[in-house]
């Protein structure tokens, strides 16, 4: 089941069930008022899109634990959030995403398995969607925490709705949904993530030691299952990897999922026969450990550029139909290119992160010589600081 049918799906089916329940529980609630919370023992937090996301979670699941100390954890996702989401809550339910009734099969054994751990409250990280409301209603959940959808009926299964702001980071939507459910007031503090020993291995073995010495550029020209039109030209990474490899001596490694290994193939070739094609041959652990090690990151507007700024790296990130006002790279020395177009943003919460766009000037906008001119900034700043160090 690929992300636009699930999105489809969850916005007709999801919503029709979210109005349903939603009046049934208006009517009810209007006979019996539901007894108050006194303590919470199990914290349900739900988030199944997103790798970005769950990178930018992470601290914010930290503030949850400290401020529910005694409470258990319990995360329902999607399975290949598996590796960003295990070591942060207590208990992990996996929700598989190939094929509708295994995703609905899964969906109802989570809904078993939460109700069985009886949590007291849910903080449903879903910015649009109506899967994580419907579920914790499902798990009779008495306290749910959300962001607020508008006219959706997905607002009627919520008991505590908190705005998704358009003018702040969504980092800082996550916390301000956190503090909604009594974590205390504070700044949101990008960081939480390392990579594993696994991954480490693994980005060993891909560049058989290639990067001693050497700088690593990683490259990330494709988008995943997310809206195409986010994706810069595959010429204007070919040609910043050029300048990364040819002039500051750079080992450049291409990144993607193994569906967009023409794409990454293409980038590399383009480059030249010293860059790592490498869709496909990391698993989410060993990208983590990837861009660990990198000098720099260029990429679209998607996962790897919140993995990159969870980690430190800095990232050249690449925006159109999204906006960096929300969703841009939070790490030190990184830069967002964004012309904001008249027609851009047109990935919204409203719009469920689609678009119907089938010719992306946004991204066409983005002159190669200004991300040239900025990875040049970033590597020979990187030289001086090793000259120094040594």
């Amino acid at each position: 089941m690929n992300l636009a049918f699930g999105k489809a799906l969850d916005r007709v089916v999801g919503g029709a069930l979210a109005r349903v329940v939603g009046a049934a529980d208006a009517v009810a609630e209007a006979f019996v008022t539901p007894a108050p919370v006194e303590r919470v023992r199990t914290v349900l937090v739900v988030k199944f899109w997103g790798v970005g996301n769950w990178a930018l979670l992470r601290p914010v699941l930290a503030d949850v634990r400290a401020r529910f100390p005694s409470a258990r954890l319990v995360g329902v996702t999607l399975e290949g959030n598996r590796a960003l989401a295990q070591d942060v809550v207590d208990d992990l339910v996996l929700v598989r995403p190939d094929g509708l009734l295994r995703t609905v099969a899964d969906l109802a054994r989570a809904v078993l398995a939460v109700r069985r751990l009886r949590p007291e409250l849910s903080l449903d990280f879903e910015q649009f969607a109506s899967a994580g409301a419907l579920l914790a209603r499902a798990a009779a959940v008495p306290q749910r925490v959300g962001f607020s959808s508008g006219a959706r009926g997905r607002d009627a299964l919520l008991t505590v709705r908190v705005p998704f702001r358009r003018d702040r980071h969504a980092a800082r939507s996550f916390r301000d949904l956190a503090e909604a459910a009594g974590v205390p007031a504070g700044p949101y503090v990008p960081g939480g993530l390392a990579p594993s020993e696994a991954g480490v291995a693994e980005v060993d073995a891909l560049l058989a030691g290639r990067d001693r010495g050497r700088p690593v550029v990683v490259l990330h020209p494709g988008s995943g299952d997310n809206f195409p039109g986010r994706r810069w030209s595959p010429a204007g990474f070919a040609a910043v990897g050029r300048l990364a490899a040819g002039v500051h001596g750079a080992l450049v490694v291409v990144t993607g999922s193994r569906g967009e290994a023409p794409l990454v193939a293409d980038v590399a070739a383009r480059v030249g026969p010293g860059a790592v094609a490498a869709a496909g041959r990391l698993g989410l652990a060993g990208l983590v450990a990837l861009l660990a090690r990198a000098a720099c990151v260029v990429s679209n507007d998607t996962g790897p550029v919140h993995l990159a700024s969870a980690l430190g790296r800095p990232v050249l990130a690449l925006f159109g139909p999204n906006t960096p006002v929300v969703y841009g790279p939070l790490a030190e020395g990184s830069v967002a290119f964004w012309k904001a177009l008249p027609c851009s943003p047109c990935l919204t919460v409203e719009s469920y992160r689609s678009s119907r766009c089938r010719l992306p000037t946004c991204m066409a906008a983005i002159p190669t010589g200004e991300v040239a001119t900025a990875l040049g900034r970033l590597l020979a700043a990187r030289g001086t600081e090793a000259s120094c160090a040594r």
